[in-house]
């Protein structure tokens, strides 16, 4: 039977951990997913998983290590965060690269300098063109429903692609909300056995990963990675929509919306964030003002048709990120959004708020609506700072 638990996003991530008993997972913890490496060890040590746990001596070796794994045929995970995941970024291309099914869980983190322990999207979205799928989590439930659908996306024959799982770093990792586990013998019905192709170890029929290739065929190689990455946009809902049957909720489409049908204005977000602005968007509401939101689950790969099917209507749209736009046009978000409407008539206004864990408040969804009532256009090369110190 399932059994709702109030936990945080780190427990509710290694619950699923202990359902998928992976084969191997890379261990180095780093703040702010440090928990889901020491309780994944408690039930490796209880003997709840049968999981070779192995310890490694960076980041860079515990992505490493899920590599070799994942190509020998096995499920491997690890979990990071902020510079580990920066650490581990010329792996991350390799597991791309050999389409290797592994699946990462994010605690999204600022990266340095200066430090900071809190949290931001600078992290995840530095690895945004690693080639990997880009899955964002709005509260600990979801994070452990997308670790439980990660494994059968990846392994997918028409994708072999890893997955990332991204949770706000504390907002989400550390914070105790409730949380249904679903019954042991359900999620390992669902999840299925592993799905190998040509597997390192299968010594009747040798194979080579990641070896050096002339110019005759990289091209190919990569489209062929691309291919991968695009076909799971369908298998992402495909398999959403199975587990909507299971498990009774909703994952059937790339994201979703807040007071958004007669809404002339919108807010577009990532993450946890979501529903703060929600609650901002519900008090500007009573006030007869039409706005609403739009929140993404899937990011990479960058589900354009969903967005065009869901703001093209929509006047004048914030893109709310948690990224400094680095001297880019905008955020990454600002950035797709703004291709994916490219041939639309939308004033789309990009805004930067709560880095580094910055308090973002209802509040401040009137703030944004002010901007968007005047149709401002500025330079995007700045955007706008929501919650900034004067």
């Amino acid at each position: 039977m399932p059994i709702k638990k109030i936990i945080d996003g780190n427990t509710a991530v290694c619950e699923a951990m202990r359902q998928i008993n992976p084969d191997v997972v890379g261990a180095f913890p780093i703040t702010p997913t440090t928990k889901i490496m020491e309780k994944f060890s408690e039930f490796v040590a209880q003997k709840k998983v049968e999981t070779e746990l192995v310890l490694a001596e960076s980041e860079h070796a515990s992505m490493s290590i899920c590599v070799g794994a994942a190509a020998g045929g096995g499920r491997a995970m690890t979990a990071t965060a902020s510079q580990g995941l920066e650490l581990m970024h010329e792996v991350l291309f390799n597991a791309s690269g050999m389409r290797l099914p592994i699946v990462l869980i994010n605690g999204n983190r600022a990266l340095g300098a200066p430090l900071s322990i809190h949290p931001s999207h600078c992290d995840i979205m530095a690895i945004r063109d690693t080639g990997w799928i880009q899955l964002h989590a709005k509260n600990a439930q979801e994070a452990y429903d997308l670790t439980l659908q990660a494994f059968r996306i990846a392994e997918n024959l028409k994708v072999r692609t890893p997955v990332v799982i991204a949770m706000d770093g504390f907002q989400i990792t550390h914070t105790e909300q409730k949380v249904q586990i679903e019954d042991d013998k359900i999620v390992k019905k669902f999840l299925g056995k592993v799905i190998t192709q040509d597997p390192l170890l299968d010594v009747n029929n040798p194979v080579s990963y990641g070896a050096a290739v002339k110019p005759d065929f990289f091209m190919e190689f990569k489209r062929s990675q691309l291919q991968g990455l695009l076909n799971s946009e369908k298998v992402i809902l495909e398999i959403g929509r199975e587990f909507k049957t299971i498990f009774k909720r909703d994952y059937t489409q790339h994201g979703e919306t807040f007071a958004l049908e007669d809404a002339e204005m919108a807010i577009v977000c990532l993450g946890s964030i979501f529903g703060t602005v929600c609650a901002g968007i519900t008090e500007l509401r009573k006030k007869g003002i039409k706005i609403g939101a739009l929140r993404l689950r899937s990011f990479r790969p960058f589900p354009d048709k969903f967005i065009q099917k869901k703001l093209t209507k929509i006047k004048n749209i914030a893109i709310l990120e948690r990224v400094s736009p680095s001297g880019a046009t905008g955020g990454p978000l600002f950035i797709e959004i703004r291709s994916a409407l490219f041939e639309q008539k939308n004033n789309i206004i990009p805004f930067t708020t709560s880095l580094g864990g910055r308090e973002f408040f209802p509040q401040h969804v009137k703030e944004i609506f002010k901007i968007l009532e005047k149709k401002q256009k500025i330079n995007f090369k700045e955007t706008f700072w929501i919650n900034l110190r004067k």
